[in-house]
């Protein structure tokens, strides 16, 4: 498996360079479980980044980063504090939100045991989410580069979605997509915002009512307009899809342990 650093290469801390280039930093939540996966964040350009990035770091104070599941939960005061002032300052760059999610469960019986389930783990299935709504809620001219935290696991499959998205063109014939990117963690505050739109919208589906779902509500409070795909809203598509991943890579789906088809 190649490292990341082999397949991807980022200056960051540097806000993007290329004023009339998108950029969508980019973070997940839930990848861990068989339940919601969540992939969400941020698009704009390199003056709203920027706005981002010096808001950010003085609401931040004392601290240099934010790591959602590191905060300590059991001092909620001190946590509703924290994200009280952290949750508008994406909105008010202005940036724009981006969310996909997707349930594991509606497609579990369609995979399970086989080669297949890994491939269609949904990281990707929400990267490619994002990819589609963000190309298709930009401008027709307009391109756009990810940027996500660098995971190894990921990173091949990565690299494999972004040569797919070859064919995504603008009018003039440009690439729609011009780059996905990795970010070692705590090498860019950047990706900060995304980490508290995921986790606070799986806090949302594992319980709307909890202490956790309600101290991460401020960044959910100017959510429009946003670009949002909920694939469980759209299960029998996303079914569809996932079989005809199964009828182009029949030989995926033998079975991990024996080799014999499902």
């Amino acid at each position: 498996m190649p490292l990341v650093r082999d397949l991807f290469e980022t200056p960051h801390d540097r806000r993007p360079g290329e004023i009339f280039v998108l950029t969508a930093y980019l973070d997940e939540s839930g990848h861990e479980s068989k339940g919601f996966i969540i992939m969400a964040g941020f698009l704009g350009d390199a003056v709203q980044w920027t706005n981002c990035e010096l808001s950010w770091k003085a609401a931040l104070g004392n601290r240099k980063h934010l790591h959602m599941q590191d905060l300590r939960w059991s001092k909620p005061e001190r946590v509703k504090r924290l994200l009280d002032v952290l949750g508008p300052v994406p909105h008010s760059a202005p940036l724009q939100a981006l969310v996909s999610t997707v349930n594991i469960a509606d497609i579990e019986d369609l995979l399970d045991g086989t080669q297949m389930q890994k491939l269609m783990k949904g990281y990707f299935l929400t990267l490619l989410g994002t990819i589609h709504l963000i190309a298709s809620g930009i401008p027709p001219e307009e391109t756009f580069k990810l940027v996500l935290e660098a995971q190894n696991e990921y990173a091949y499959g990565v690299h494999q979605t972004f040569l797919g998205t070859r064919d995504m063109l603008t009018p003039s014939g440009a690439r729609k997509l011009i780059s996905v990117e990795f970010v070692d963690k705590d090498q860019s505050c950047l990706t900060e915002p995304s980490d508290f739109l995921a986790y606070a919208i799986l806090q949302q589906h594992r319980d709307p009512g909890s202490e956790k779902a309600r101290l991460c509500a401020p960044i959910l409070k100017n959510l429009q307009p946003a670009l949002v795909r909920h694939h469980s809203e759209q299960k029998e598509v996303l079914r569809d899809y996932v079989r005809g991943m199964i009828e182009r890579h029949p030989n995926l789906m033998r079975s991990r342990d024996d080799g014999e088809r499902k």
